[in-house]
């Protein structure tokens, strides 16, 4: 009896409401901190910071920032500050 070695490639899918639901929980996480830092009402109303937000989000070069509040709401300020002309 002879043995043939195979090797299995395991993939993981990804379905498209998987991908919704990273895409979403990123936009919530940055919505979260410009609102620590400008109030809910005024980032809610924010044409600009939303579209930031959701560029963000569905740019996944970009890493979720770690640490402390202070340090993430640093974070999405320094980037709003490069980014947020050019939205």
């Amino acid at each position: 009896m002879e043995f043939i070695e195979a090797k299995i490639f395991t993939t993981k899918v990804t379905s498209m409401m998987e991908m919704e639901q990273h895409i979403k929980g990123r936009y919530d996480f940055a919505m979260t901190s410009f609102s620590r830092m400008y109030g809910v009402s005024h980032v809610s109303s924010n044409r600009e910071i939303l579209k930031f937000c959701k560029k963000w989000a569905n740019t996944e070069e970009e890493p979720i920032p770690t640490g402390t509040l202070t340090s993430v709401d640093f974070y999405f300020r320094d980037h709003w500050k490069i980014w947020g002309g050019y939205v």
